[in-house]
């Protein structure tokens, strides 16, 4: 079995007779907001050339399941005159289902309905996987686990007769899970790769509240680290899933985001595996694996000759306990320009409101809202919502807050960002939407159906136009510890 790196949780998985393709995001840049980390080599994508036989999505975020990168793995280049260059009808798309639905997330895209998207985009063969399912891929056993979390979500076991490798993705740890390893006739892992990052300091990323109790944040991601460590015991385990940083594409600096949003980077997961005495390692985008008869040899990559230095990566993204939080200032944090008028947005948002869940529970409680509105010429304007009603009411001038009943709902946010948010500039809009807010209207309107099939679209539009594309850069080598890792030491 050979693996090759993609960076963050993708990974191509070659066996004697399948090409398995894993949580494909394949461009430097997500979206506006994040990009992997270290940069994913532009010759990387050769090695999906001739298509693949099988994608496995791990659940529906777009950091997993990104159309970008799903349409340019649609053609294939080299054909001869008489072949059509579609792979999509001959690769078989598996993913979770299962009886909860994706739901509202602040990640952004949370009402992904993979089997549309993936139908829209060209793929023909699909197969749902309930969580704790098994499926056969040719030559290749694929056991899936649940994860612990409210929506369909798996991590998955590819098993041959000659390697064993567990891919987490995101996955938070199971009982089930838990207790499957723990039988006697479990399988032997020889590669685990484990999330260092599913655990985070809460409302930082979201709402822009200051850390509180960092020391905590930390013990709790590395203690969630440790329990998967034990429960998979594997030959060897590799920190996986954190292959990204918070980076804007304008003027925006978002450097503050890196400080303080990720308590266990895999350099940390790294060292703690060495302190527990499990042979470790750490791999970038274009390095590979190859386990053969129970022995892992990790070694540089085509594209990746240069050693990566994990430490530095590492400290670019370590959770800085003095790192402050800055304040959401609407007048400061802006976006675009505003061309269309304050009502005519206004009625957009409300538009875009019905049906959505923050509509729904304002059928129960009849509850309003206060937006205030900063204009381009300095002018601040704030409005009276009812959701359910339709009804705007303009209260005067200055900040929501002052027109606001104590624990009311507010939003404080340029006129030009929310244009910008209602044109789908931005699609980290549901996150910058909850900055801006004490409620979740904004996020709630961002995960309207609209804004889903929007980026599918214009994701097809683009195929092959370089948007989002990789930009060069990055090292090899693998840095490895403990007795299981082959050759063992440092590869360089």
């Amino acid at each position: 079995m050979r693996l090759t790196s993609l960076g963050h949780a993708a990974v191509l998985v070659e066996t004697g007779t399948r090409r398995i393709l894993v949580d494909p995001w394949l461009t430097q840049r997500l979206d506006r907001f994040w990009e992997h980390h270290p940069p994913v080599p532009g010759e990387l994508g050769a090695v999906l050339d001739g298509g693949v036989d099988h994608i496995v999505f791990s659940h529906h975020h777009f950091d997993h399941h990104h159309f970008p990168s799903l349409a340019r793995i649609l053609d294939d280049a080299d054909v001869d005159f008489d072949e059509t260059p579609r792979r999509a009808p001959e690769t078989t798309c598996l993913f979770p289902a299962g009886p909860a639905l994706p739901r509202f997330t602040a990640s952004g895209l949370g009402h992904q309905a993979m089997p549309w998207t993936l139908r829209r985009l060209g793929f023909e063969r699909l197969t749902p996987v309930t969580p704790g399912d098994t499926v056969r891929l040719g030559d290749v056993q694929l056991r899936t686990f649940a994860s612990d979390v409210p929506f369909p979500e798996m991590s998955v076991l590819l098993q041959t007769p000659q390697a064993a490798v567990m891919l987490c993705g995101d996955a938070i740890l199971h009982d089930s899970t838990v207790e499957f390893f723990s039988r006697p006739d479990a399988p032997r892992i020889d590669v685990a790769f484990i999330p260092a990052h599913s655990v985070s300091p809460p409302g930082v990323l979201t709402e822009r509240r200051p850390l509180t109790d960092p020391g905590a944040v930390k013990k709790r991601a590395r203690d969630t680290f440790d329990r998967y460590a034990a429960t998979l015991d594997a030959a060897l385990t590799i920190p996986s899933s954190f292959g990204w940083k918070v980076s804007g594409q304008g003027t925006e600096d978002y450097a503050w985001c890196n400080r303080t949003i990720f308590p266990f980077t895999p350099w940390e997961a790294f060292q703690r595996l060495n302190e527990l005495g499990r042979p470790a390692a750490l791999w970038g985008p274009g390095q590979v694996l190859e386990i053969h008869d129970g022995k892992t040899d990790l070694h540089p990559a085509p594209f990746a000759p240069g050693g990566y230095d994990f430490q530095a990566l590492s400290a670019e993204v370590t959770l800085d306990p003095k790192a402050a939080v800055p304040a959401f200032d609407p007048a400061r944090d802006r976006w675009g320009r505003q061309t269309r008028d304050n009502t005519t947005l206004i009625a957009e948002l409300m538009d875009l409101l019905v049906g959505t869940d923050f509509w729904y529970r304002a059928l129960d409680s009849g509850a309003s809202h206060t937006l205030s509105l900063y204009g381009d010429d300095r002018t601040t304007s704030s409005y009276l919502l009812e959701p359910v009603s339709g009804r705007v009411v303009r209260l005067g001038t200055g900040a929501a807050r002052r027109h606001t009943a104590h624990d009311a709902g507010y939003t404080e946010i340029a006129a030009a960002t929310l244009q910008a948010l209602l044109d789908a500039e931005l699609l980290f809009g549901s996150s910058y939407a909850l900055w801006a807010s004490n409620s979740n209207l904004l996020s709630a309107v961002f995960h309207h159906p609209v804004y889903y099939t929007r980026h599918v679209e214009h994701a097809l539009r683009t195929t092959g136009s370089g948007t989002g594309s990789g930009s060069g850069g990055g090292g090899g080598g693998t840095e490895t510890s403990g007795a299981g890792a082959g050759a063992g030491g440092t590869a360089a």
